[in-house]
């Protein structure tokens, strides 16, 4: 019975013993483990900390490029939408000013041919009276020329002379070099052709060429007394077929 007890609790501590070597054993083998990950995963945050380095740099890199086109984007939509403001009330001041200088000429001419007749009359005072006046509607009409020429040239609405060229080189009426009209015998003016076209261009300064366009308008007047002034607008893009029309009002 003793001898029994004896070999069992031999055989347990042998157990134990074993249990606890093989406990110790794969403690150990644990422990290298643990430090073998350990030792893995620092090298993996090492390296893993560059590439989070990195990509954050070419996202920074991105993101202020993201930032800056739509920045640069912003700034050329909101210099065409200033392209298209301008050209359009440079355009309408023009027309509405031509519209107006021919109106008036025309309200000369009648007077001028009334008063040029009314020196012709039998009575000296009233002659002499017509004559007055006659010389007097010329300084007004000649007032009224440049006026218009100046306003042409130099406004508020229109940058320079570039923008009203395509006006200068369409005038309505008879002038020479110097802008001086050239008129009848009793100082009415003529006008040059009952239809023209003109074209206003602003250069494309900054904005994107594709958006660039052109403004033309076709004038008609039938006659320079009474013209019944008509206008007719468009806006032309400037492709590479219609770019010699919008420069130099070629078709």
């Amino acid at each position: 019975m003793i001898a029994v007890y004896l070999l069992s609790f031999t055989i347990l501590i042998t157990s134990v013993i074993k249990v606890a070597g093989t406990f110790i054993e794969l403690d150990k083998n644990l422990t290298a483990k643990r430090a073998q990950f350990i030792q893995q995963t620092k090298s993996l945050h090492k390296n893993q900390d560059g590439s989070i380095t990195l990509m954050a740099i070419l996202l920074t890199l991105m993101i202020s490029a993201l930032l800056m086109f739509f920045t640069l984007k912003n700034k050329v939509e909101l210099k065409e939408a200033r392209y298209r403001k301008d050209s359009y009330l440079c355009f309408k001041f023009l027309n509405i000013e031509t519209e107006n200088y021919i109106k008036d000429m025309s309200k000369f001419n009648i007077a001028l041919r009334t008063s040029y007749a009314a020196q012709f009359a039998p009575v000296p005072a009233a002659a002499a009276a017509a004559k007055t006046l006659f010389e007097a509607i010329i300084v007004a009409r000649n007032a009224r020329h440049f006026f218009y020429i100046k306003n042409l040239l130099k406004n508020e609405y229109c940058e320079g002379q570039a923008d009203s060229i395509s006006y200068i080189k369409n005038f309505p009426y008879d002038i020479n070099v110097t802008f001086i009209l050239q008129t009848n015998i009793d100082q009415t003016t003529k006008l040059k052709a009952h239809q023209w076209t003109v074209t206003h261009y602003k250069h494309p300064s900054g904005i994107r060429f594709k958006n660039s366009f052109c403004l033309e308008a076709d004038m008609q007047a039938d006659g320079a007394f009474i013209p019944r002034f008509k206008i007719k607008t468009s806006e032309l893009s400037t492709t590479v077929f219609s770019k010699s029309k919008c420069f130099f009002g070629f078709p």
